[in-house]
């Protein structure tokens, strides 16, 4: 008994030898070693299509939120607050020990102070209360306003999965764009002047 391969690349066993015909080529009496079922087949394509479709739904995105998040978020003095829409608003969800939100938080503090009209909302994701106030009094902001997200509601409304994110809402609350990463003072002022 010997195993040759067909053109098909299946193994075949060959049946009582290898013999010379009358043309003088070589004939092998062969049968297919294992053929898998037809039925296990379909099943397996069964299950690489169900795993594809159940991929493809996780994966997709749903809706896009495009009003305020209503959350109860909390200041730093301790006080209860719920965003509300009325002028314009800049969020931006941020960590204590994320380098870039070190750096563009302050540079967004001194586009605030020159933009009155437009509120700014630095909203922590999670972190304890003393880590946020110490690093709200270490950069001294006075015109954005600092706030504690204990519970990730807003962060989870809006799909933050990297900081910073910045959100910008017109005066309506209504969502007219957003970046995520971090944003140079030019970039910031631009998008400003989408808000009007």
């Amino acid at each position: 008994m010997a195993w040759v391969m067909d053109s098909n690349k299946v193994f075949l066993r060959t049946r009582g030898g290898i013999g010379a015909d009358t043309k003088g080529s070589i004939r092998c009496y062969t049968e297919p070693v294992s053929r898998i079922p037809s039925a296990v087949k379909m099943g397996l394509v069964g299950l690489v299509v169900a795993g594809l479709v159940g991929l493809a739904l996780w994966a997709a995105p749903s809706p896009r939120r495009t009003d305020l998040p209503q959350a109860t978020l909390v200041r730093l003095d301790g006080a209860p607050v719920q965003l509300q829409p009325g002028r314009p608003l800049v969020l931006t969800v941020w960590a204590t020990w994320c380098s870039y939100c070190q750096r563009q938080l302050p540079e967004f503090e001194a586009v605030a102070r020159a933009h009155p009209r437009v509120q700014f909302a630095f909203v922590n994701d999670g972190e304890p209360a003393s880590l946020v106030r110490q690093f709200h009094d270490a950069q001294g902001f006075t015109h954005a306003v600092v706030y504690q997200d204990a519970l990730r509601v807003v962060a989870r409304a809006l799909r933050v999965n990297g900081y910073p994110a910045n959100f910008f809402y017109d005066a309506r609350g209504r969502l007219v764009g957003e970046v995520r990463g971090y944003m140079s003072p030019e970039q910031l002022l631009a998008a400003l002047a989408q808000l009007d």
